[in-house]
């Protein structure tokens, strides 16, 4: 009876193993540490106009497959939208595309409008490639043809 016992703990024992270690290896990791996180938009320079705009309150969260763009409890009521997150060029090159309005918990398949997305430093519902200037994981510099972004980590 006690080795019956014994077996089953040890059966058990390694499918709590083996569940643990195929749950980790579901999890995705970052693609890029240091471009990958929560960033306050501190300002940006919009290239045609040179006009320096400084921001308050505007976020990037940015991880490996979704970037979300939002005014947090600001007062401008710029809203929030989320898009697709894809790296080109070694990972020199940070690519935000295909913005939607953000709905409670994912998009609600509208498109987010252009004029909204220019709050964040963003001229291009459909792709807005952005060369990454700088990134330190402290403070990122980015650079697309409509402006050059200031941010830091949150």
């Amino acid at each position: 009876m006690w080795r019956i016992r014994l077996m089953r703990n040890k059966v058990m024992i390694w499918m709590a193993l083996v569940v643990t270690l195929v749950m980790q290896g579901c999890q995705k990791e970052p693609i890029n540490n240091d471009i990958e996180g929560f960033w306050q938009l501190e300002q940006f320079v919009v290239k045609d106009t040179r006009e320096v705009v400084t921001c308050e309150r505007l976020y990037y969260s940015i991880t490996r497959m979704v970037t979300e763009v939002a005014e947090k409890e600001g007062p401008n009521g710029y809203g929030s939208y989320i898009g697709r997150t894809e790296y080109r060029n070694n990972e020199t090159q940070l690519v935000l595309k295909d913005f939607k309005v953000r709905a409670n918990t994912s998009d609600n398949k509208q498109d987010a409008p252009v004029e909204m997305l220019r709050h964040f430093g963003i001229d291009n519902q459909a792709e807005t490639v952005f060369n990454v200037s700088s990134c330190d994981g402290k403070y990122m510099t980015l650079e697309s043809d409509y402006a050059l972004l200031k941010l830091r980590k949150f």
